[in-house]
């Protein structure tokens, strides 16, 4: 390895970022501006709209800044390829300063929700634009929106009314539709370099909403066009130390059967703080057991936190939020995260296992939390708050390859099934699951993510997969996919890529896996290094590869070492024996049903008798 200066290594490392993150586009990257109502300010509520936008648009190969209109300096939308503005109170003055720019660029301009009344009655929007917006209609109830023959749901009944003078200037993209007054109202529309979206996408959106519709006519604005590709994510969520391995091995068998790729959401740590409770993976070797199961037919662990729970018990509880004031948890701070993190990917190295992504407990956390996560994981599955505010929870229909806190996000936008008695719910639950994934199919590129606990009836998961394949997704292996976790003593890779590890006066002991999980080569570096090392890992589909730090020399045997353990294990096979022994017949009651640490308890015991006369 070859020790290069920081400079030279912050350089190979941007350029590697940007060939990871957008390799394969072809589009030119663009510099978009997102102008809210308000300031600029994360207590301003319309800036959770504004950075719920900037987090679909990193879907696309953009650098996005989000101010509020009221910070907005004249002339700015003159440094950016495209403006966005979101109006998010029913009263909306836009500054004139933002609205003498935009009447005057030919830039494209996408403006969403309120304000354009305000616009429309000081300029003649209708001669400008073909159209204006005369008002807010809160009675209609517009609870539906179609477009190309396909129809969502609207979360927000209400909506702004836009009144069409020139039809020869203005092109009807979607419509909204009032179930109850049998009315439609334009929706998008269209005109010169205008496009106006008549209320926020992002309002009480859900699996199927017009969120959809707007999220795939984003390529269309921005001009990528992606090619159409939907592929699925099954997760089995909310593993503990504590949970059943058995279950685990089921689920993996069924899966692994099937061809399935799928994730695990895995809690290295149970705490039960009133009942005094405390046990790691390493307390339970048989569940360790179950995960390298899963990991050597098809399985990709997910870190969920690190014992998912702040004052309660974990899985009820978040970890990075405080539920009782509903808000993030008071003097929380990167070191203390850096120090949880470490400790959870601590325990789950010594146990020789390998998360490659992340999953925020709850999907619900504070922006130091994101912040210090985008520096371990590249990788993320999971809904993110835009803003420090749970009604900011964002769900996405398809990767973000790049979001507020520059990591890759891969959706889970359909939900789980609930732990219910009642038939009913249940199948109720596998019905709204499967419309999603239907109103999904709308997306070009759009996802089929769910995640499934453990204790649930294995025949529901089955119908799950079942169907979400026969609407013609693809279950994604995220082994075969770029992901790279880094922590203080240890770096893990799958997909080819570079890497650079600072080392201070330590060993190096490198480990290359294959599609199985099983280990390929074994490197144990024999000198300790010094300073910043960068390396290009080339990795087939499904492998990967960890470098880990050591303090102590790992060392291998040798080849004479070698010969004279296999010259001692002749010699005792050839004269140890005593044939005066008397030959036992002994008889084993064999579970035949037992898999992992339980059958290899039994195959001990009989290799026990299998050793004596």
């Amino acid at each position: 390895m070859k020790i290069i200066s920081k400079k030279y290594l912050l350089l190979i490392f941007l350029a590697f970022l940007t060939l990871q993150i957008f390799g394969e586009s072809n589009y030119k990257q663009k510099k978009i501006l997102v102008v809210v109502q308000g300031n600029s300010q994360l207590t301003n509520l319309a800036m959770g709209d504004g950075r719920q936008l900037a987090q679909l648009l990193g879907h696309f190969n953009t650098i996005t800044d989000v101010i509020g209109v009221d910070d907005y300096k004249s002339s700015s939308i003159n440094n950016y390829d495209y403006i966005f503005y979101l109006g998010f109170y029913q009263k909306n003055l836009v500054p004139a300063s933002f609205i003498n720019d935009i009447v005057k660029t030919n830039k494209p301009l996408i403006w969403i929700n309120t304000g354009f009344i305000e616009f429309s009655a000081k300029y003649n929007t209708s001669d400008l634009y073909g159209f204006k917006v005369s008002k807010l209609d809160t009675a209609s109830i517009f609870d539906f929106v179609k477009s190309n023959n396909k129809s969502f749901t609207k979360g927000e009944g209400n909506i702004n009314l836009i009144e069409i003078s020139d039809h020869n200037k203005v092109e009807i993209i979607a419509t909204a539709i009032s179930s109850k007054k049998k009315t439609e109202a334009p929706y998008i529309i269209k005109s010169k370099n205008l496009v106006y979206i008549a209320d926020s996408p992002f309002a009480y959106a859900n699996s199927t909403d017009r969120y959809l519709l707007f999220a795939d006519y984003l390529h269309e604005i921005l001009n990528e066009h992606h090619e159409e590709s939907h592929s699925a994510i099954v997760r089995i969520e909310d593993v503990t130390p504590l949970d059943d391995p058995e279950k685990i091995r089921d689920i993996t068998d069924y899966l692994s059967e099937r061809g399935i790729p799928f994730l695990i959401g895995v809690v290295p740590f149970y705490v039960d703080p009133i009942g005094g409770v405390r046990i790691s993976l390493s307390d339970k070797p048989d569940m360790v057991d179950a995960l390298h199961y899963v990991e050597y037919n098809g399985g990709t662990i997910v870190m969920h936190g690190v014992t998912h729970q702040y004052k309660d018990v974990t899985a009820s509880d978040f970890e990075f939020w405080d539920a009782n004031l509903n808000l993030p948890i008071q003097d929380e701070d990167a070191n203390l995260i850096n120090r949880k993190i470490e400790m959870g990917l601590g325990e789950f190295s010594k146990n020789g296992l390998h998360p490659l992504l992340w999953e925020t407990p709850h999907y619900t956390a504070s922006n130091i939390l994101y912040k210090t996560i985008s520096e371990y994981f590249s990788t993320a599955i999971e809904q993110r708050l835009s803003i420090e505010n749970p009604d900011y929870s964002q769900f996405f229909p398809y990767v973000i390859y790049k979001d507020l806190y520059g990591q890759k996000i891969y959706p889970e936008n359909l939900g789980y099934i609930p732990l219910d008695p009642n038939p009913k719910a249940i199948k109720k639950a596998v019905d709204d699951i499967i419309k999603g994934a239907e109103a999904n199919l709308y997306v070009r590129d759009g996802f089929a993510s769910f995640f499934f606990h453990s204790f649930l009836d294995i025949k529901i998961l089955e119908e799950l997969v079942d169907k979400i394949e026969n609407l013609g997704y693809t279950f994604l292996n995220l082994k075969d996919e770029i992901n790279s976790v880094k922590s203080k003593k240890q770096i893990l890779l799958s997909g080819s890529q570079n890497y650079s590890f600072v080392v201070d006066d330590q060993y190096i002991t490198e480990t290359y896996f294959d599609q199985d999980g099983k280990i390929k080569q074994k490197k144990n570096a024999d000198k300790r290094t010094i300073g910043s090392i960068s390396k290009k890992i080339n990795l087939k589909p499904g492998e990967y590869y960890t470098a880990e730090l050591t303090e102590f020399y790992k060392s291998e045997p040798g080849f004479l070492e070698n010969i004279f353990q296999n010259v001692s294990n002749k010699y005792d096979e050839i004269f140890d024996l005593d044939e005066n022994w008397n030959e036992l017949r002994v008889v084993i009651l064999w579970n035949h049903y037992a898999k992992g640490a339980a059958y290899n308890d039994q195959a001990s015991l009989a290799s026990v008798f299998q050793s004596v006369n």
